[in-house]
C-alpha cells in the first residue's frame, strides 16, 4: 500500500513519509539507518527502529512477553528425575550443575564403597551362614557417609528450587508493581 503511493514508513514513528525523505515530517528524526538504531521485529523479524512500539511492516506491538515461572510441581518432578534441574530451569545453571555434580559424585562414591562390602557379604553367604552374612551386610552399610551426602544433596536440590522459585516470583511481582506505578 505504501509502495503504491511512493511512501515508506518512518523508521522511528512508523508514519508514512516520502520514499526519498531523509527526515520524518512527523517526528523530525533522520531516516539514516545504523545498526544501533535498529532491531528485528519480534514477529516478522524485519529491521525496525530500536525504540519502535509497533512494527512498521507487520503492525504488531513490540512488547516483551510476560515472564512466567514454572510450577512448583514441575520443578519437583524435574528435581526427582535429575537433581539440580529445577535450579537449571529457573536460570541458575551453575548452581544447578554444582548440585547435580555433588549428587552424582556422592552416589558414585557410595557405590564404590559398597561394592567390596557386598562382594564380601556374597562370598560369606556362599561359604557360611546366609542370615549371618545378611546381618553383617546391614551393619556394614548402615554408617556410610556417602549415602548421607547423597540423600541430603538430593533433598537440598528440591528445597533449593522451591525457595529460588519463591524468590524469583517475589522479584517479578516487584518489577510488575514498579512498572505499573
Amino acid at each position: 500500500m505504501l509502495e503504491e503511493k511512493n511512501l515508506k514508513p518512518c523508521i522511528h514513528c512508523s508514519k508514512p513519509i516520502a520514499s526519498d525523505a531523509t527526515f520524518c515530517s512527523y517526528c523530525g528524526k533522520g531516516q539514516n539507518k545504523t545498526e544501533d538504531d535498529l532491531k528485528p521485529c519480534m514477529h516478522c523479524s524485519k529491521l525496525i527502529a530500536s525504540d519502535a512500539t509497533f512494527c512498521s511492516y507487520c503492525g504488531k506491538e513490540q512488547k516483551e512477553p510476560e515472564k512466567t515461572l514454572p510450577s512448583q510441581l514441575r520443578l519437583f518432578i524435574l528435581n526427582l528425575l535429575c537433581p539440580g534441574a529445577g535450579d537449571w530451569h529457573l536460570g541458575n545453571k551453575i548452581r544447578g550443575t554444582i548440585i547435580f555434580l555433588v549428587v552424582i559424585f556422592s552416589l558414585v562414591a557410595y557405590c564404590l564403597d559398597v561394592i567390596p562390602i557386598v562382594q564380601k557379604a556374597f562370598n560369606d553367604a556362599l561359604l557360611h551362614n546366609k542370615m549371618k552374612a545378611l546381618n553383617n551386610l546391614n551393619k556394614d552399610l548402615s554408617g556410610n557417609g556417602w549415602m548421607y551426602l547423597f540423600t541430603i544433596s538430593y533433598i537440598f536440590s528440591i528445597i533449593d528450587s522451591f525457595f529460588l522459585r519463591l524468590n524469583k516470583k517475589k522479584l517479578l511481582d516487584e518489577q510488575k508493581n514498579d512498572t505499573s506505578n
